[in-house]
């Protein structure tokens, strides 16, 4: 497919035809000076919308530029090569609009009373780079109250070698890729930033390895989210994005998929997830179910890759119950009696094949758990080892829908060992859309009381013949 992207698209007289163009969105939804009607009318008719932010993400849904047209690209670093250090002139430095903002000029006039502080306007490219390089630490304050992290300049800087003394803002928690090279204070308050500024000279000699990592991170998941976008748009074959490691924020065994332009259910989740549970912005493709399969299948490499033997995964729609903690230790802890012979814990199902057996019943607690040889649902599940290496095989080029969405995938597999609890131990959001088919989940509800009748019914057979 050829494509053409645009970023600020509002600045060009003319623009290709809305079907072969992308627009990178980079205004701060914060001030509605950028999102007249006209803009918002560019978006909307474009091919694609990639945008920065997920603060700008949940207003732009309001204006109905949303999911599928929206695809989530942070900002990121590039790994700079760097011949050797320049010698550092300033304390600090400023770069962007100061003139027209009274906020700005209060607290670099409280910096300059202290520090050597360096402040550019209308300066661009090796230039400003250059100025960059002598800096000790840059700046950065917002333009307006309540701002977005100002992303593109942060990641310019540290991908410079310099680390930034930040402003806080409401939206800094969206990019830990950042941490230790970029330090934040108070938003709005210069007390703060005098603080936290004489604080990071103090340790600026030992931020360099924060910097690097930081610029080694944010690349990766530059890369990784570019990888999804392209995926999607079909620049770039399905399997493509899983022959790296994927970007992941914080080591885990335990993560809930979620697409982070589907944006009320990425609120509910990261409002209502366990603090133990990491969110993977799961892969996105144009048939949703490869997009899902692609997700496991990755996750299951990196589980591999760190020698985790036991990994769960929940989709951001499933719901947890209130004693969670309680429930997941007694459900691991039945799985460790069982040492290796499982595969996979499935924590609800959504339906029961017909040639599905019983293997084993067995009751702990005021728990029973039923072992079958076939299942059928992602939502809520734990791998063992050998499910993991089976996901890891899958394959995201079978565009054949009877046979390889990831739970039919593994459905047919020989020997398949599943662990169930009747009942079910979590449960199924009805109120949202389905990502992968695009109807509403309340479609499942039925089906969902149905399996676990079967499942019971089929425990109960199971028993009454084996004593």
């Amino acid at each position: 497919m050829s494509s053409t992207s645009f970023s600020c698209p509002q600045m060009f007289a003319q623009l290709p035809p809305a079907n072969k163009r992308v627009v990178f969105q980079l205004e701060q939804s914060v001030s509605s000076r950028w999102f007249t009607p006209e803009y918002i009318k560019i978006l909307k008719e474009s091919l694609g919308v990639l945008e920065y932010s997920l603060s700008n993400i949940d207003f732009l849904a309001r204006k109905g530029v949303e999911y599928p047209k929206v695809h989530y690209l942070p900002i990121g670093t590039v790994q700079w090569c760097f011949e050797g250090e320049m010698l550092k002139k300033y304390d600090f430095v400023f770069y962007g609009d100061n003139l027209s903002s009274e906020r700005r000029r209060k607290f670099l006039s409280r910096l300059q009373k202290k520090y050597k502080v360096k402040i550019c306007n209308d300066v661009f490219g090796d230039e400003m780079y250059n100025i960059i390089c002598q800096a000790r630490v840059v700046v950065n304050i917002h333009y307006y109250d309540g701002a977005l992290l100002e992303t593109p300049r942060i990641c310019e800087c540290i991908s410079l070698g310099v680390p930034v003394l930040s402003e806080g803002s409401q939206d800094q928690g969206e990019y830990p890729e950042l941490e230790g090279a970029v330090r934040y204070f108070d938003e709005g308050s210069v007390d703060s930033m005098m603080s936290a500024a004489a604080q990071m000279l103090d340790d600026v000699d030992y931020l360099k390895q924060a910097v690097q990592q930081a610029v080694s991170t944010s690349s990766k998941r530059f890369e990784f989210m570019l990888d999804r976008f392209l995926v999607v748009l079909g620049a770039i074959p399905a399997n493509a994005i899983l022959e790296n490691p994927v970007y992941i924020a914080n080591n885990s065994n335990f993560f809930v998929l979620s697409l982070p332009e589907t944006i009320e259910r990425r609120k509910t989740i990261a409002r209502t997830r366990p603090e133990s549970c990491q969110v993977f912005d799961g892969i996105r493709h144009r048939i949703g179910w490869i997009g899902c399969g692609s997700s496991f299948n990755a996750l299951s490499r990196y589980a591999l890759y760190n020698n985790i033997e036991r990994l769960t995964v929940m989709e951001d729609d499933a719901l947890l119950p209130q004693n969670y903690d309680e429930v997941l230790r007694q459900v691991n802890q039945y799985l460790d009696t069982q040492k290796n012979n499982w595969d996979i814990f499935s924590g609800l199902m959504a339906d029961i094949n017909p040639e599905a057996k019983v293997l084993s019943v067995e009751t702990v607690g005021d728990r029973t758990y039923v072992i079958i040889d076939k299942m059928t649902s992602m939502v809520f599940n734990i791998y063992n080892r050998s499910a993991l290496e089976l996901l890891s095989k899958w394959d995201p080029l079978d565009t054949d829908a009877v046979t390889n969405t990831v739970d039919r995938y593994l459905e047919r597999q020989k020997g398949l060992r599943v662990v169930v609890c009747i009942p079910f131990i979590v449960g199924y959001n009805e109120g949202v859309t389905s990502t992968l088919w695009g109807f509403d989940n309340s479609r499942y509800t039925p089906m969902i009381a149905k399996a676990e009748k079967k499942i019971e019914a089929m425990a109960r057979a199971w028993q009454a013949e084996n004593g």
